[in-house]
């Protein structure tokens, strides 16, 4: 937890995994028009803070092509469900970045999962600082 400590002093988002690690839920997994992509979750742990948003990075696992890296792009999710900010494109476009965010976010499974997960990243927190 050291490193998790030392993440919420210098305002850096956490992701989710590190702080509550089970194979299981370590990161969304969703395929859109033939590309699987692996989604880390990360929260702001400063329990004063009320930014409310989870920054999602995405990195498709295939298809890789002649990639050596994966392709990724991160989005600031507005966990009051008023959309997304593009923090990184990497190589791809806004109009695709738009097109997988409406499939990732179809609904509001992810939404509320997000949510539930920001609450529990401030309790955590909470939970450190003591």
């Amino acid at each position: 937890m050291h490193a998790v400590l030392n993440k919420i002093i210098e305002g850096i988002t956490v992701c989710y995994s590190e702080v509550f690690p089970n194979e299981n839920n370590e990161f969304f997994r969703f395929v859109y028009m033939g590309k699987a992509f692996l989604v880390a979750d990360t929260y702001c742990m400063n329990p004063n803070c009320t930014c409310e948003e989870a920054v999602l990075n995405f990195v498709q696992v295939y298809p890789r092509g002649d990639r050596k890296k994966a392709a990724s792009f991160m989005v600031r999710l507005k966990l009051n469900g008023r959309g997304y900010k593009i923090h990184d494109r990497g190589e791809y476009n806004r109009r695709e970045i738009k097109a997988i965010m409406m499939h990732f976010t179809a609904g509001d499974t992810i939404l509320n999962i997000s949510n539930e997960r920001y609450k529990e990243m401030k309790e955590k927190a909470k939970e450190i600082l003591s």
